[in-house]
């Protein structure tokens, strides 16, 4: 289950160390506000990763790259601005802990880690079997499987009607957007295009957490439609918003064009102006609006991430070798879930009116600690680098050293980064820019107050909380069918005060091992 992903700073310096990002439409403004002449795209080469062995990159004659002239590093004397340090690129990598990767680099710095885990892991399930079999007689627990595969036709055709549905985003960008006949009255650039686009999401999850709710479906079955529903309005979501934006570049861009053709001489601001357009809607080889196709749109809901982009670094084939092995290594994580659970989780979940909340807590930290490490590994390491290779998504940073954390909000952006850098892309880095602009508006009373002494960042972060704890609120009222008075939601909003003591005690920021 996908976790709070705070964007509580900017992405760090070592996301993108070789490529500069897109410039996204603030930029261009302040780039020509004074009067500077923002970068231009140029069109894209493919060029191959260097095999570092430090970077764990991934195979050399594997990857290809294409090469803008953003990609260059900064130089010495160059510093690194905030504004280079707030942008989410894509550039291609590999996962960290993706030891088949490693292998088939021919790495083996954690050979010997894996085949010891491994080895503990499959130890003592056939202890626990063992025990299963002389108490039970059988060797595993039937009851689970029989609730999982229960209505199994049901669900999927539900879940493939699900993900159908999500294609209205293509026509509703092409028709009202960058039609040739689009109503004058839903232009992007105006709110009422932003509350037309609101309204159509809303209601899209509404429809669909309303059919799961009449399904009947037993609790997994409901956690698993809720959460997929939960990660395709998010896909959904960030395909419109990023589209919306670029039909308002398109839309300036054309007018700008206009209205200098009109003129006998150009002027140079306007030129500049186009010029930076074109590599917002260009930024590397294919142009918007050519990618409103939904051969575009299918790709980007296979692709394993929750940000759309134009165009993202691509591979040069797919090693049907390794989507094999990460397809096996998914039944086996599967497996060794499914008898935790029903071996450790289940049966103390059903003798907890006996024995009582507390006992039943402490018998499932470790149970529970196990499923979260299985699930974390199943959906990162299997599941999404398996889709990866299948689509030839470069980009396989799926996660950071989320062992290395030193509080909760670095843990939150390193430990599921599909959910971090959508959440910094579409609440924080939006949030933020709007506090920032709105301090420079003269108010009075609470507002101006607030404004003045809360810091942008603070105030993005707090947004990215609220917004991150109800939308897990409603996964877990819709998954449950029960309401527990908003406790999730404020459990998940009582880590701010946490994170911001963290952050200013100066007796606890020095204590590093504490803190992880």
């Amino acid at each position: 289950m996908f976790v709070s992903q705070v964007a509580d700073g900017p992405p760090s310096s070592h996301d993108s160390p070789q490529l500069r990002p897109q410039m996204t439409r603030g930029e261009i403004e302040s780039a020509l506000a004074s009067g500077s002449s923002p970068p231009v795209f140029t069109s894209s080469l493919r060029r191959s990763l260097r095999n570092d062995r430090d970077d764990s990159a991934l195979d050399q004659n594997h990857l290809s790259h294409r090469k803008t002239d953003c990609s260059q590093p900064l130089s010495s004397n160059e510093p690194e601005t905030k504004e280079r340090k707030n942008q989410i690129c894509f550039q291609p990598r590999a996962s960290i802990l993706d030891y088949t990767e490693l292998m088939y680099q021919g790495s083996d710095r954690i050979r010997g880690l894996v085949t010891c885990f491994w080895t503990i892991i499959g130890a003592y399930l056939v202890s626990l079997l063992l025990s299963h079999y002389e108490n039970n007689g059988e060797f595993l627990s039937r009851g689970l499987a029989s609730l999982i595969f229960s209505r199994g036709t049901d669900l999927i055709l539900s879940d493939l009607a699900l993900v159908l549905s999500t294609s209205f985003v293509v026509p509703f960008v092409r028709v009202l957007w960058i039609g040739r006949w689009q109503p004058r009255f839903l232009d992007p650039r105006h709110s009422r295009s932003m509350i037309f686009q609101a309204v159509a999401e809303i209601g899209w999850l509404v429809v669909w957490y309303t059919w799961q709710g009449t399904r009947g479906w037993p609790w997994s079955q409901r956690c698993f439609f809720s959460l997929h529903t939960a990660v395709n309005w998010m896909k959904v979501h960030s395909y419109l918003s990023t589209n919306r934006r670029l039909a308002c570049s398109l839309r300036t861009r054309n007018e700008l064009e206009g209205l200098q053709s009109t003129r006998k001489e150009q002027n140079k601001v306007t030129c500049m102006q186009i010029k930076a357009l074109d590599a917002e809607l260009c930024p590397y080889m294919v142009r918007f609006p050519e990618t409103q196709t939904l051969s575009n749109y299918a790709m980007f809901q296979l692709c394993p991430t929750l940000v759309y982009e134009i165009e993202y670094p691509r591979t040069s084939r797919i090693r049907w070798g390794y989507v094999a092995e990460k397809m096996a290594g998914t039944v086996g994580i599967f497996i060794v879930f499914y008898i935790v659970v029903a071996h450790l989780v289940i049966p103390h979940l059903e003798r907890m009116h006996e024995v009582g909340l507390l006992l039943t807590t402490v018998h499932l930290m470790g149970p529970m600690a196990t499923c979260w490490l299985l699930f974390f590994f199943i959906t990162f390491d299997s599941i999404a680098n398996g889709f990866a290779e299948l689509t030839c998504f470069a980009d396989r940073r799926f996660y950071d050293d989320w062992w290395n954390a030193r509080g909760l909000d670095e843990f939150s952006r390193k430990w599921n980064r599909p959910v971090h850098m959508f959440l910094a892309r579409h609440i924080y880095m939006p949030v933020r820019e709007l506090w920032k602009n709105s301090r420079d508006v003269k108010r009075s009373g609470f507002i101006s107050r607030l404004q003045k002494n809360m810091p942008p960042s603070v105030a993005a972060m707090a947004a990215t909380f609220f917004f991150s704890s109800i939308l897990h609120e409603v996964t877990i009222v819709v998954a449950c069918h029960r309401w527990n008075h908003g406790v999730f939601f404020f459990s998940q909003m009582l880590q701010i005060p946490v994170i911001l003591f963290a952050e200013r005690a100066a007796w606890f920021r020095g204590q590093q091992a504490l803190r992880n």
